[in-house]
Parts: structure tokens; C-alpha cells; sequence
């Protein structure tokens, strides 16, 4: 049975992350989610920089870094926390999430499969918990899993960037104002 837990909120430094990731197109993650792990896995144990033991998941548009990758592709990536990134084995990739705040929740199920599922309702939970407590998401969003936990239960843990939303400014006020009626702000 999938638990989510209630969100909590962490502050750490930035992070350093190398992995594989795999393009897909159109609304099946699927394939992509398996052929990242697939090659990710293959190719582990020649991260020498490694923090901890854990696994990091998240979408992604190749697009932005890859310009000759269709705009429409996504992309599944799979990789692990490093120390720094001046090793990193040729043929892997690299991504960065900032470091402040992150609201957390964990997804807990039975199965490996039931805890990966709760990862889409951990996200939405997020999304609704950051606007309500005030906050907007920030540049990343991905789940992480420790591979050396104890199983069962399977846990997922849902990572969404949260940044201070600014201060409330009154209609007319602030340095983005117009005195121009029905101007954009």
C-alpha cells in the first residue's frame, strides 16, 4: 500500500550529478526510465567520486544542452551525487540543482513499483504544498532512493526546489509598475 509522507523542509548545498540518461518521445516515460537505469547501472561503478548511496531520477530536456536533439524529446535521467565533477568517466553526463531549500516527501510502498508510481503523486502533493505554504518551485524537481536501505517497504523521496516567494507590493508600487492601465506587470 503507497504511505506519502508529510513535507518537510531541508537546506543543503548545491548538487554535483553524474548518470546516463535516455530520450523518449510522446507520454510513455517508460521506456526512457529503463533504458537510463539500464545504462546507468551498467556503468556505476566507474563513478570514483561518489557521495553516499543515493539514486537520483528526473526528466529532462536534452534540448537545452544538446542542440541537435529535437526540442520535442524528453529524456529520463538516472545518475548519483559526486563530489565534484572533474571526473567524470567519458560517455556520462552531468547536471547541477542548485543548493537552498527543498520541500521532501517520501513515498513509501510495498513493492519497488508502488513506491516509483507514488512518485508522480509525491510531485502533485508538492506542487499543492509549496503554494499553499507560500512558496513558488524553484529549478529542480527529481526523486532519490538509497540503495543500500532495507527493503520492504520500498521509499521514494520526491525533491522539489522551493524559493521564497517576494515581498506582497500593492497595485501601482514597486520597480516593475506602470502608470499604463492593463500594461503586463
Amino acid at each position: 500500500m503507497l504511505n506519502l509522507s508529510e513535507p518537510k523542509i531541508i537546506e543543503r548545498g548545491p548538487y554535483l550529478v553524474v548518470g546516463a540518461y535516455a530520450t523518449f518521445e510522446g507520454e510513455d516515460e517508460g521506456p526512457g526510465w529503463s533504458d537510463a537505469s539500464e545504462a546507468f547501472y551498467a556503468r556505476r561503478g566507474e563513478i570514483p567520486n561518489r557521495v553516499g548511496d543515493a539514486v537520483l531520477g528526473f526528466l529532462y530536456r536534452p534540448h537545452k544542452d544538446h542542440p541537435e536533439i529535437s526540442e520535442s524529446a524528453r529524456a529520463c535521467f538516472v545518475g548519483v551525487e559526486v563530489t565534484d565533477l572533474d571526473h567524470v568517466p567519458e560517455g556520462l553526463s552531468t547536471t547541477r540543482f542548485s543548493g537552498g531549500k527543498y520541500a521532501i516527501v517520501s513515498c513509501t510502498g510495498d513493492t519497488e513499483g508502488e513506491a516509483a508510481t507514488g512518485v508522480g503523486e509525491g510531485v502533485a502533493c508538492l506542487e499543492t504544498w509549496v503554494a499553499e505554504q507560500g512558496y513558488t518551485e524553484g529549478d529542480a524537481c527529481f526523486a532519490l532512493s538509497h540503495e543500500d536501505a532495507p527493503r520492504p517497504p520500498y521509499v521514494e523521496y520526491v525533491y522539489v526546489k522551493i524559493e521564497d516567494r517576494g515581498p506582497f507590493l500593492p497595485e501601482g508600487t514597486g520597480p516593475q509598475s506602470t502608470d499604463t492601465k492593463g500594461a503586463e506587470r
